[in-house]
């Protein structure tokens, strides 16, 4: 814990007021420690509002950023509809394919050739 020392113009002005050195030293340190369990109680309460507001930030940035769990579930929704769009983009290549291949004239003349 840190100490507060009253600077040597107001011990002075102190012991002018009250009339000696004694009553000043004992009112100094009265002073002293009063204001040395203010800075304590002070530094304790900006502690505590500090971890105050580290979790309320916490949790605001819960609530409004993505989390991982979050990334994941929607990443696996997409994959699923990729590999469902793949699946049809593949069968209508093949259909393509085929239709092309039966509106082929030469084709169709050479299965009329072959059957």
């Amino acid at each position: 814990m840190e100490t507060y020392t009253l600077p040597r113009e107001a011990f002075d002005v102190l012991e002018q007021s009250l009339g000696g050195k004694q009553k000043a030293e004992i009112l100094a340190k009265t002073l002293e420690s009063a204001i040395g369990a203010i800075q304590q109680k002070a530094k304790e309460e900006s502690l505590e509002q500090k971890q105050f507001l580290h979790i309320a930030l916490k949790d605001e940035l819960k609530q409004e950023l993505v989390t991982r769990e979050i990334f994941e579930e929607r990443f696996k929704v997409i994959e699923e509809k990729f590999a469902s769009l793949n699946f049809k983009l593949n069968i209508f290549i093949a259909i393509a394919l085929i239709a092309l291949t039966f509106a082929n004239p030469t084709f169709v003349q050479l299965l009329q050739k072959l059957f």
